[in-house]
């Protein structure tokens, strides 16, 4: 958190915007090296795709880090991905995992890759929703990425079950999404 207040400082960034969420970079999770870096569009990504990983829920940090890492194993040695496939993940411990990050291009939902953020809730939720804690820091990492800059001010969420024919990110999560004024199903 302090590296990222540094960088924001230095960019002029921080008095107009500081983060509501704690952002656990790849070196703080115990990433293994990335295997690629296609940027995102020129454009602002104009989606947010939210996602679960179909994995264990976690509730602490060290808990969260493992499951990214066990993602982020499955995206590249199972899946041969050159990395994890989400901009971020979101734990039920409140803090937020860079996966991709804002720039680069995702793997996590064909046609949208180079123009949204994949954001991932750390879990399997087909049967109850992510915790407070969870949805606390979704919601204050869109509002982050929009006012630094990475996400366009009139995005649309969408579900991945929306654009995609897979179960993610579960109904209760999904019918959630519904409620929120810039939700859009194609």
């Amino acid at each position: 958190m302090v590296m990222l207040k540094t960088l924001l400082l230095l960019l002029g960034i921080l008095p107009t915007a500081t983060p509501c969420f704690q952002l656990i970079t790849p070196s703080k999770w115990g990433a293994k090296p990335a295997n690629c870096s296609a940027p995102l569009q020129t454009t602002l990504p104009e989606y947010a795709v939210i996602i679960h990983t179909s994995g264990t829920p976690c509730r602490s940090r060290a808990e969260c880090a493992r499951e990214t890492r066990n993602v982020q194993d499955y995206h590249q040695r199972i899946k041969g991905w050159c990395d994890i496939a989400y901009s971020f993940l979101i734990g039920e411990d409140g803090y937020v995992y860079e996966g991709r990050g804002w720039r680069n291009e995702g793997a996590h939902t064909y046609g949208y890759n180079d123009l949204s953020l994949g954001i991932a809730f750390i879990g399997t939720f087909t049967e109850k929703l992510p915790n407070q804690a969870a949805w606390k820091a979704l919601k204050c990492l869109l509002d982050f990425s929009v006012k630094v800059g990475y996400l366009a001010s009139d995005y649309l969420i969408v579900a991945h079950s929306d654009i995609s024919d897979m179960v993610s990110p579960g109904d209760p999560v999904r019918r959630e999404l519904t409620k929120w004024s810039n939700y859009k199903h194609n």
